[in-house]
């Protein structure tokens, strides 16, 4: 028996949904992405204070490859001598090949170029969809969802853990928009992949019952 809800199924489904519109809309160029994205950068591209920008720049740059793979090889690390082997699986799968391989995968398919717009930080590749965000809800979700595990007996901890965790993944995506090297719909197609991706590998290892 799984142990994923019905409700996160609905919204796995919709996520699913959200990410085959905005495919279609940005590989046909439909005019509405064109709209869509302009709106929200103009939202988000505000002038801040060098400090603030400075911030966000960090928080941008720890999404990046290396810092995200040290992160992993740690939580990895103390999974196994904590014995949550399948978690550790599933943690490992997640980020390491749907966040790496996976999404590398799409990019070339998609072939979208990135904004043209000052950017703030370096980035190479295709811009479609936005590797930050999805490796950010692919990392944090899982750690949500092991965290959610260990504290199923604390509801009131797992919900504040899943709220920060939630707003962290949020913050990630919405800096690479602010720096310049993805669009909103980029980002949102991060998120929504990452999101089905997350419930399809946690189904899959528990689809018998077994904890991560």
């Amino acid at each position: 028996m799984t142990t994923i809800s019905q409700t996160r199924w609905r919204f796995t489904w919709a996520a699913g949904i959200l990410f085959l519109i905005d495919l279609f809309g940005v590989v046909f160029q439909q005019s509405w992405i064109k709209a869509f994205d302009q709106l929200i950068i103009g939202w988000i591209r505000q002038p801040l204070p060098t400090g603030l920008t400075h911030a966000i720049i960090w928080i941008t740059h720890s999404g990046n490859p290396k810092p995200v793979t040290w992160v992993t090889l740690l939580l990895i690390a103390a999974l196994v001598i904590l014995r949550r082997y399948r978690g550790a699986l599933f943690l490992a799968f997640n980020v390491l090949v749907w966040a790496g391989i996976g999404n590398s995968v799409i990019k070339h398919l998609v072939q979208r170029p990135r904004p043209t717009v000052d950017r703030l930080v370096s980035a190479s590749s295709y811009s479609f969809p936005s590797g930050h965000s999805i490796t950010a809800m692919l990392l944090w979700g899982s750690l949500i969802i092991l965290l959610g595990w260990s504290l199923r007996q604390h509801k009131n901890s797992r919900w504040v853990v899943t709220l920060l965790l939630s707003i962290w993944i949020a913050i990630i995506g919405l800096t690479r928009i602010y720096v310049g090297v993805h669009y909103p719909t980029d980002v949102i197609g991060g998120w929504s992949l990452g999101f089905v991706l997350l419930t399809l590998t946690q189904w899959f290892l528990t689809r018998y019952g077994d904890a991560l």
